[in-house]
């Protein structure tokens, strides 16, 4: 019993100096309890929150020199260095002083930039940086961003509000350096930008923002009364603050950099440019249910899983379009070294490459039947915390859907189905121009008072039709085509096309870049947007992949895309497996030998009864299924390969009910395309 005892006592010392505590309490500068407040141990995960009475115990503490940081929206952080275990730790959080000092001057970015180098790399030439140089925007408020931006709408033109309303509301989110010392000011001419214009929505911009009104997140940009944005009074050495979103910065620069934790950075800040509706009586309320949200962002957001607290799925904006950069230093000047994923890119992108084709996932499933062929099309937002597309009305995508015999690319007769509204462009298919192809544009439609449309969202007061795909919905569409009587080989395909602007919009304003002089897509062969998804399949007679021999244990092994040289999205698809099953792809150039053995070979003899080898193990690739027992496995065709030949392709998964241990699907023959 006394070696039990004093086993027990020599772990529980090892667990005390292996994870030391932290205790204290948090109060004000008038020694009031601050209640709800984050401790944290510094650069890491480890926090709590304080107790009503300001208390606060913070365990898993690695014993030693650690630095604790206290912090709570409203107030300066306060970081003290002390030795862990400690107890009876006091910390006074002193109270931010929100001003409106106009002799404030905003800090240029280059400024920033000078202590973090990396965060102004990312922003500088990001679209956050140039929204004040944004030609399309000019084009639409005042017709002078390109040649062609007089044609078409131009608000100061032809909006019912140009005259009560000459400035608008634009540079409340695209000039906010601009707008702050003078809110309701317009847009700066183009031919004559200030540098506060040219920083479009620089680091003060966010890092200023004391308070989000959430009750006011339709107000557009930085709006008096629904943004609270400090301009601290003087002296600097004392009330100069940076708002972050860690919580744990405890630095303190006179003058320039003094930490306050701002949690709303993480998204309701983004509502500020994100979240907007216009105003058709002029009375300066957003919120009124008489006005048309144009800017939808923030409220998709929060409406779906991804914006509630308590969902396992949910992320905030900041999670998404702020990513890690991979960085474990924040600041050139003493900083503490953060676990990967803290600092976060600066970047803040939205619609570039990578996010448009990882937004969505496109199924399409193909029935032949006697006299044509069926198409399902479902559009899956499983990637995006929003609507797709969002953002202002102008957005769009286009749904593409064709079916053509093999040999001569002739197009078949569509029966059923819905057709490219008139905004995908009408006029030649090969320029671009879809309306009327079977597919469906998926955008919001608004209409002016007198019920016309599409109309420009400053001079909206309805909707006609909205059905653009909620965050985690699903869109599907079914289509026929008929059959050529001689038959033959029938090429089915679905593409999933985002377009910046209405085609006719962009034709009349003759816009051959995007506003930040990048070229655009959307007048672009050969998809004439940027092509977010692209489904194929082929039959029936011979195809490019063509089903041999039986599976076993219910595997069954299919294609999808095309193997054509140089076309992307070639794989190899398994179902019936197990859940999470470890999956190998046996890639072959033989069906009939392999390793002196004649195929297709009886594996009953080795413990797998019922079960065949197809194919000739030349190349053996390992993946893992899916919960579903699902496996897929990317096969890209090379430049290089030869055209037409052909590959064998089977599946074999880990199944402990067969004394091998694994199950075999059927074979799949692979012949290269052009």
């Amino acid at each position: 019993m006394r070696q039990l005892t004093i086993a027990l006592l020599a772990g529980a010392s090892f667990a005390f100096q292996a994870h030391a505590q932290v205790a204290g309490f948090v109060l004000d500068t008038a020694g009031q309890p601050v209640a709800g407040a984050r401790v944290t141990l510094q650069a890491t995960n480890v926090r709590t929150t304080t107790a009503n009475d300001g208390s606060f115990f913070l365990a898993n503490v690695p014993p030693g020199f650690v630095e604790i940081v206290a912090a709570k929206k409203g107030y300066y952080n306060e970081g003290q260095y002390l030795l862990a275990p400690a107890t009876g730790i006091g910390f006074r959080l002193e109270s931010v002083v929100v001003a409106n000092d106009p002799n404030y001057w905003i800090i240029d970015p280059m400024v920033c930039g000078g202590c973090h180098p990396d965060q102004y790399a990312e922003w500088y030439d990001s679209p956050m940086a140039r929204a004040g140089i944004n030609t399309w925007v000019y084009d639409i408020y005042d017709g002078t961003g390109s040649p062609g931006g007089m044609n078409g709408f131009v608000y100061t033109r032809d909006s019912v509000h140009a005259a009560s309303n000459p400035a608008s509301e634009c540079a409340s989110c695209h000039q906010p350096e601009v707008w702050i010392p003078q809110p309701y000011i317009a847009l700066d001419p183009i031919g004559n930008l200030s540098s506060a214009a040219m920083h479009g929505i620089s680091c003060e911009t966010c890092h200023k923002s004391a308070d989000i009104d959430e009750t006011k997140t339709n107000f557009p940009g930085i709006w008096p009364g629904a943004v609270t944005l400090n301009r601290p009074a003087q002296p600097l050495n004392l009330h100069q603050v940076q708002y972050g979103a860690l919580g744990d910065s405890s630095v303190n620069f006179t003058g320039m950099m003094r930490p306050s934790y701002q949690p709303q950075l993480l998204a309701a800040a983004c509502a500020a440019c994100h979240q907007d509706k216009n105003d058709p009586d002029g009375n300066g309320n957003f919120e009124e249910p008489n006005g048309v949200i144009s800017e939808p962002t923030y409220l998709e957001w929060l409406a779906s899983p991804y914006g509630d607290p308590a969902s396992p799925s949910y992320a905030t904006c900041v999670d998404c379009h702020m990513p890690p950069n991979g960085a474990t230093e924040a600041c050139v000047v003493s900083p503490p070294t953060r676990p990967v994923g803290q600092i976060r890119s600066h970047r803040i992108e939205g619609t570039t490459a990578r996010y448009l084709e990882n937004a969505v996932d496109m199924g399409m499933n193909v029935t032949t039947l006697t006299d044509r062929v069926r198409v399902d099309v479902q559009i899956h937002n499983r990637h995006t915390g929003h609507h797709v597309p969002t953002g202002v009305t102008v957005r769009n995508l286009i749904l593409l859907v064709e079916a053509w015999t093999a040999g001569d690319s002739q197009r078949l007769p569509q029966l059923t189905g819905s057709t490219v509204h008139a905004l995908g462009g009408v006029g030649d298919p090969r320029q671009g121009y879809y309306a009327g192809l079977p597919g469906k544009l998926y955008a919001k439609l608004n209409h002016d008072a007198q019920g016309n449309g599409p109309v420009f969202y400053t001079d909206a007061t309805g909707i006609i039709w909205d059905n653009r795909i909620a965050a985690l919905a699903t869109d599907a569409t079914s289509y026929e085509f008929a059959l050529p009587p001689a038959g033959g080989t029938v090429r089915v395909r679905a593409r999933l096309v985002y377009r910046r602007s209405f085609r006719s919009f962009t034709d009349v304003k003759g816009w051959t870049t995007d506003g930040h002089g990048n070229p655009l897509a959307d007048i672009a062969a050969p998809y004439f947007g940027h092509l977010m998804e692209e489904t194929n399949w082929q039959g029936p007679g011979t195809g490019a992949v063509e089903p041999y021999g039986l599976g076993c244990r219910g595997l069954v092994a299919s294609a999808a895309g095309e193997p054509a040289i140089g076309v992307p999205g070639f794989e190899l698809v398994l179902d019936g497996a197990l859940p999470q099953a470890p999956a190998i792809v046996l890639l072959g150039f033989d069906d009939r030998d392999w390793a002196g053995y004649a195929l297709p070979l009886d594996l009953t003899p080795v413990g797998a009864a019922g079960c065949w080898l197809l194919a000739s193990i030349d190349v053996p690739e390992w993946t893992m299924a899916d919960p579903s027992g699902r496996a897929r496995f990317a096969l890209p065709v090379p430049h290089g390969a030869p055209l037409g030949a052909t590959i064998f392709a089977q599946w074999a998964a880990a199944d402990p009910g067969l004394p091998l241990g694994i199950a075999f699907s059927n074979g799949l023959a692979i012949t290269v395309q052009r």
